[in-house]
C-alpha cells in the first residue's frame, strides 16, 4: 500500500485573483491582497467508514487517489525522513529544522475522508508557545527570543481510526478473600490472636464483548511518541469531510504507518478495555489471566488529518519540538536545559542557606 497524503492546490480569490489561504478559526479563505473572506462550504455527503478486510483484500489500496497539484510540492527530509506536500517553498523541516529537504517527483496521492480544520490561529499559538516556555525555568534565555523571531509551522498530521467489535474467549483465576484467625507471641511473650488475610483461588473462563469507536492511532514516525500523545484528545464529532481547501497555506505529512500496521496498534490500545472487562466477568477479589484469543470483527477505518502547529530547532546539537494542538490550545514540548541557569539556582539555594547559617550562628554568640 502507498503512503496517503492529500494533495495540496491554490484557490484564487474571486475578486482579485490572488492566491487564498484557509483561515484557522474563521471557515473562510482568506485573502490576504484584498481582505475578501470566501466561506468554505461544508460538504453534505456523510464521512465514509472503510471496511477494513474489503481494503486489504483490494491490493491493499486505501481509498480513493488524486495526482499532485502543480500548485503543491513535495518534499522529504533527507535527515528524520520526513515527507509532506505544501503550497509554498520550504527551505527546512518542520519536524526536525533540517535545512537537507529535496524536492520529490510528482506521485499520486490519497484522499483522506475527513479532516480537523485548523481553529487556532497562528498569533494566539505563538502566544500560547511563549508563555509555555518562558515558564520553564531552566530553559536557556535564548530560546524565548527564538520562538518569538521564528514561529511555527501549520501543518496537518495523518491519522488511522478503527471500528471494531471484540469477542474475546477466556481463562484466568479468580481470587476471593477469606480470614483465619492465627496465634501469635506479642513482645511481652504473651499468646495473642490476629484475623490474617488469605485468598482463595480458582480457575474460571468465559466470554466478553467490547465495542470500540474511533480508536486512534497517528500515522506519522515524525514526533515523539510522548508529543503525539499529549496532542490528545481531539474532537472527533466536529471532523469535517475533506477538502482540499482546508489544507492551503499548511503543510500536509505523508503517513509513515500503513493500514494494517495501524490496526496493529490500534488492537495494542484496545487490549486495556479488554483486560478490564475480563476482570469485571471474572469477579471476586483479585483475577489473574492466563490467556486469551480475540476475535476482531466487523473492522472498519477511515484516513483523517489533524492540525496543529510546531516548533523544531536544534540545541546543543540536538533537536527538540514543541507542538499545539491547533483545536484546543494545549501545548506540550521538549526543551533543553540552561546548565547557566542549574548553576546559579545552586548557588542562589547555598547563599541562601549559607545567610541562613550565619544569622543562627550570630544569634547564639554572647552578646
Amino acid at each position: 500500500m502507498s503512503a496517503s497524503s492529500a494533495a495540496i492546490n491554490q484557490f484564487p480569490c474571486v475578486n482579485c485573483g490572488a492566491n487564498t489561504v484557509f483561515g484557522p478559526g474563521t471557515g473562510s479563505m482568506l485573502c490576504a491582497h484584498c481582505g475578501h473572506a470566501e466561506p468554505v462550504e461544508a460538504s453534505p455527503a456523510p464521512i465514509v467508514e472503510n471496511d477494513y478486510k474489503a481494503t486489504l483484500a483490494q491490493a491493499g489500496t486505501a481509498g480513493p487517489v488524486a495526482p499532485t497539484s502543480n500548485a503543491g510540492k513535495e518534499i522529504q527530509c533527507k535527515n528524520c525522513g520526513a515527507r509532506t506536500m505544501s503550497s509554498k517553498q520550504a527551505e527546512r523541516c518542520a519536524f526536525c529544522d533540517s535545512a537537507m529537504v529535496v524536492e520529490l517527483p510528482p506521485e499520486p496521492m490519497q484522499l483522506p475522508q475527513a479532516v480537523l480544520p485548523f481553529e487556532i490561529k497562528r498569533d494566539k499559538a505563538q502566544e500560547l508557545f511563549v508563555t509555555w516556555l518562558s515558564t520553564r525555568w531552566f530553559a536557556p534565555f535564548k530560546l524565548v527570543a527564538r520562538a518569538k523571531r521564528e514561529g511555527l509551522d501549520g501543518v496537518y498530521l495523518p491519522y488511522w481510526t478503527y471500528d471494531s467489535a471484540t469477542v474475546t474467549d477466556y481463562r484466568g483465576e479468580r481470587g476471593d478473600y477469606y480470614y483465619v484467625t492465627v496465634s501469635y507471641t506479642d513482645s511481652n511473650g504473651k499468646q495473642q490472636t490476629k484475623q490474617e488475610r488469605r485468598t482463595r483461588w480458582s480457575n474460571t473462563s468465559g466470554t466478553v464483548n467490547v465495542d470500540f469507536d474511533d480508536v486512534l492511532i497517528c500515522g506519522s514516525k515524525s514526533l515523539p511518541a510522548k508529543l503525539v500523545v499529549d496532542l490528545e484528545p481531539w474532537d472527533l464529532e466536529r471532523l469535517a469531510a475533506f477538502n482540499p481547501k482546508y489544507l492551503a497555506g499548511f503543510m500536509a505529512e505523508r503517513q509513515a504507518i500503513e493500514l494494517a500496521e495501524g490496526f496493529g496498534l490500534a488492537q495494542v490500545r484496545m487490549e486495556p478495555r479488554i483486560n478490564e472487562a475480563i476482570r469485571r466477568d471474572i469477579g471476586g477479589d483479585e483475577q489473574r489471566i492466563s490467556s486469551t484469543d480475540v476475535d476482531y470483527r466487523d473492522i472498519t477505518w477511515k484516513h483523517i488529518l489533524m492540525p496543529l502547529w510546531l516548533s523544531a530547532f536544534h540545541y546543543n546539537a540536538k533537536v527538540f519540538r514543541v507542538t499545539v494542538n491547533a483545536r484546543t490550545g494545549e501545548v506540550s514540548g521538549e526543551r533543553p536545559y540552561s546548565a547557566f541557569k542549574i548553576i546559579m539556582f545552586i548557588l542562589m539555594i547555598c547563599a541562601i542557606i549559607g545567610g541562613i547559617v550565619y544569622l543562627i550562628m550570630r544569634a547564639k554568640q554572647p552578646q
